[in-house]
């Protein structure tokens, strides 16, 4: 019976606890964007919800001795997260599309164009905005849907690649260029790594990138080859 007593008191969760740690963590997640800072933002709202789901899968989903179960769970919202930030961003980053309008970005264009410019000069510079948040980015591209499991520093270290099997390529080995060439990351990426004998888990993008857009983001991958 004491050895009953013992197990029980071990495992016991203070659920009083996690809640109060889980409000503070909501009221830091609500503040950081009001202070401006850019990356406090992301690590109020990204970080923080991280740290709130392992609270609570650990604690109130019981799962807290099943860390394969909590690694997959994460790794696949991770990814899923990925794909949709690349899906929605093209149009959320434009002002306009085939039938919406986004004037509170128009408006916020023009109140920054500061006093002494006529409408003339607001259009221009309205035009020129939407030009620029439109144009494709290889280095932007790559940190939205490959970073998250290649790294920023092309090495495999994203945060999901952790719990991948197998892991993400690090393009940073001299291995992994050995008979690898510019066409054959072009087709990995149009086409996922299924087309060329690899795994599932490297999803194709051709559906949302253009060739040109898709060699251009191949050539930033390549940059990561060392002697280069």
């Amino acid at each position: 019976m004491s050895d009953q007593q013992d197990h029980h008191d071990e495992h016991h969760v203070d659920y009083k606890k996690i809640y109060f740690i889980l409000l503070g963590l909501l009221a830091v997640s609500v503040a950081g964007p009001f202070l401006g800072i850019g990356w406090v933002t992301l690590i109020t709202a990204f970080g923080i919800a991280l740290i709130k789901a392992r609270l609570v899968v650990n604690n109130f989903m019981h799962l807290k001795w099943e860390k394969k179960i909590v690694k997959w769970l994460l790794a696949t919202s991770l990814v899923l997260m990925a794909i949709m930030v690349a899906g929605v961003a093209p149009d959320v980053m434009n002002h306009e599309g085939n039938n919406w309008e986004n004037l509170a970005a128009q408006a916020a264009v023009e109140r920054g164009l500061g006093e002494g410019h006529d409408e003339t000069d607001a259009e221009e510079v309205a035009e020129v905005a939407t030009a620029d948040v439109g144009a494709f980015n290889a280095e932007a591209a790559y940190g939205t849907v490959c970073a998250v499991c290649h790294g920023e520093a092309g090495d495999g270290s994203g945060a999901a690649g952790a719990a991948m099997n197998p892991a993400p390529a690090n393009f940073t080995d001299p291995a992994f260029w050995e008979g690898r060439d510019l066409e054959r990351i072009v087709t990995v990426i149009r086409d996922g790594a299924v087309a060329v004998g690899g795994s599932a888990l490297m999803v194709p993008w051709g559906s949302l990138y253009d060739a040109d857009q898709i060699d251009e983001l191949a050539g930033y991958v390549q940059a990561f080859r060392p002697n280069q």
